[in-house]
């Protein structure tokens, strides 16, 4: 069994990954092409501790400070640092403070202070973690997401952990067949030494920073009736 801290990361994944999905949707973020170089701490954002304090360094000009976002029966809201723009960071908050902050696309200007950025190869990734980690299948709603870092550098600690998904977008697989593709697909979890996806090498397209936390019992509900809505359901 899995220690409960990386549940909860697992957990709140998913969450952050319907999210981001849903803002992507709805302000009709598109996917830049241009080379970036990351200069930016992502780990910055993340101690600036609440909004005021995402106010007082980056300016109330430069962020949308209460998004809300509609998934099923619930409201979420956060704020959105840079919007529109390569630096774009989405911030949520429990009890007033940030717990997560969020980029996501193939390029952004920020970076973690572990070495993450967007647009990275999973072989990359490997390296910084020192350890060999745990993906998702691809082809589903959650492909590709980190589901345990397997005792690894970027697994954290209980102030700070990295929630990560690796780029499938419209399950593109170039450099594999479909044959190969399929191998790696579906509600379960890979190793990333399997050989089909070392050779699809995919490249993150997801990142967060999150301050762990044991959510209480109407918190605990909730996150399981989202979770729970959005798998596949049985036989598909």
């Amino acid at each position: 069994m899995r220690p409960y801290l990386s549940l909860i990361l697992s957990n709140m994944k998913y969450l952050v990954y319907i999210l981001v999905s849903m803002v992507a949707l709805a302000c009709g973020t598109s996917q830049s092409t241009e080379k970036i170089n990351p200069t930016r701490s992502l780990n910055e954002v993340l101690a600036c501790g609440n909004l005021a304090g995402l106010e007082k360094k980056y300016g109330k000009d430069q962020l949308i400070a209460d998004t809300s976002w509609v998934i099923g029966d619930d409201s979420l809201r956060g704020t959105i640092l840079y919007p529109g723009s390569n630096r774009q960071v989405y911030v949520y908050y429990r009890e007033g403070q940030i717990v997560d902050v969020t980029i996501v696309g193939n390029a952004s200007e920020w970076k973690t202070d572990s070495g993450l950025l967007l647009g990275m190869p999973l072989k990359s990734v490997q390296a910084i973690n020192q350890k060999n980690f745990t993906l998702s299948g691809f082809n589903w709603k959650h492909a590709g997401s980190v589901v345990s870092w397997e005792g690894g550098k970027l697994i954290g600690d209980s102030t700070l952990g990295h929630l990560a998904s690796f780029s499938n977008a419209s399950n593109q697989h170039e450099g594999i067949s479909d044959a190969e593709y399929q191998q790696i697909s579906g509600e379960t979890e890979f190793d990333v030494r399997h050989e089909v996806i070392q050779k699809l090498n995919p490249s993150l397209d997801l990142i967060s920073l999150v301050h762990p936390f044991i959510p209480n019992k109407e918190e605990g509900k909730s996150m399981s009736k989202r979770i729970s809505d959005s798998q596949i359901p049985a036989g598909k």
